[in-house]
């Protein structure tokens, strides 16, 4: 059964800016409700086929659980989603850029200030539909260019969440990469281990012992990060590898294969260049979620940040009641550019000029 979320308890002045939630409800049944604080997904509820709703996204049950909890839990991630090493940005002409650090000696996921941090406009809410806005600016993160973000969320029919982004680059060359951060369980509760995922990718990004790309590719044959066919994440996590211990767990990059079609379902309609990027299932409930996006790789994340602090872990989920989160007990598939991309010349990292607009789109659909 779906928690019961009280608006009230996300209303709040931050920042000088307005927080609220909304409930975006779908004519197949598939219910999201975002806060505008990060344009964060507190919930994702699906029909559990006996005409309720059961939570498949992990959440906090107010605001305040968001700004004591996981900082990274449902929000959409920006500028530059991951991590770029040592704070460094190499720019076009030889310039290396400093940024800010947080999160140990890299810049991560936006840095301290970024978009998961922020209060979004909200411009348009409509039953099934709602559009939020950003801007990004040099003063918050020392990345050169403001860039003007509009968010579209949509809930369709066929119980599929889009996030369709457009980004206005207006005054410097700048990069761009956003990604989003929600921590799916299939089952509603417990742990996901037992989850079985499929990704089109017979590439990944190893770590150095920084937990930074190494700037080679690697193939997944025979390593942890073999998802071509439908494997369990249990099996994966389980072997014995470098790279798992490098990072602390599944924390990798996958780069999906070109020309790969989903043999789970059409494409939805939706932004060009668009295509099928994973497929997570849990076996004991037949539920499933397929990820489609315009990005040329994932970043498998298998939760083994989620510790059972009650300080950062306690959210909602075990029945009506509260559920200390334990490692794996939430999985994070998060369509992204390469990590770490503007650092490494062999890597794509594309510098956006003023003018540009960059689009891209994330999307998933649940079944079962």
């Amino acid at each position: 059964m779906a928690y019961l979320l009280s608006r009230e308890a996300f209303q709040q002045e931050l920042h000088g800016q307005r927080t609220d939630l909304f409930t975006l409800r779908g004519a197949g049944g598939l219910q999201v409700a975002v806060s505008n604080y990060g344009a964060r997904l507190v919930q994702v509820a699906m029909p559990d086929g006996q005409g309720g709703l059961v939570d498949v996204a992990l959440g906090y049950d107010s605001l305040q659980g968001y700004l004591d909890g996981q900082l990274s839990m449902g929000a959409f991630i920006g500028r530059w989603a991951g991590r770029l090493r040592a704070g460094q940005l190499h720019a076009p002409g030889g310039c290396i850029l400093q940024l800010p650090v947080n999160g140990g000696q890299h810049h991560q996921h936006g840095g301290p200030l970024g978009s998961r941090f922020q209060v979004f406009g909200v411009t348009e809410v409509q039953a099934d539909a709602m559009v939020l806005t950003h801007t990004f600016r040099t003063e918050d993160d020392a990345v050169p260019g403001t860039v003007r973000l509009t968010l579209y969320l949509q809930v369709t029919p066929d119980n599929a969440l889009h996030m369709d982004w457009m980004a206005e680059v207006a005054d410097a060359a700048t990069v761009f990469n956003p990604t989003g951060h929600a921590f799916f369980n299939l089952a509603g509760a417990g742990s996901t281990l037992g989850h079985t995922l499929q990704l089109p990718a017979s590439r990944y990004v190893p770590l150095a012992p920084d937990v930074c790309p190494t700037g080679a590719l690697a193939s997944v044959q025979g390593a942890p990060f073999d998802f071509r066919q439908p494997r369990s994440v249990a099996d994966a996590t389980a072997m014995a590898h470098e790279q798992l211990a490098r990072a602390g767990g599944l924390d990798h990059y996958l780069v999906l294969d070109d020309a790969v079609a989903s043999t789970a379902a059409a494409a939805p309609a939706a932004t060009p260049g668009l295509r099928w990027a994973a497929q997570l299932s849990e076996p004991a409930s037949g539920r499933a979620m397929q990820v489609w996006s315009t990005a040329p790789g994932v970043q498998v994340y298998a939760g083994h940040g989620l510790k059972a602090d009650p300080a950062r872990d306690l959210g909602r989920g075990a029945g009506q009641g509260t559920w200390l989160w334990k490692p794996g007990d939430g999985i994070c598939l998060e369509p992204m550019e390469y990590p770490d991309a503007p650092n490494h010349p062999a890597f794509p990292a594309q510098w956006w000029l003023p003018g540009d607009v960059v689009r891209g789109a994330i999307v998933y659909r649940f079944t079962g």
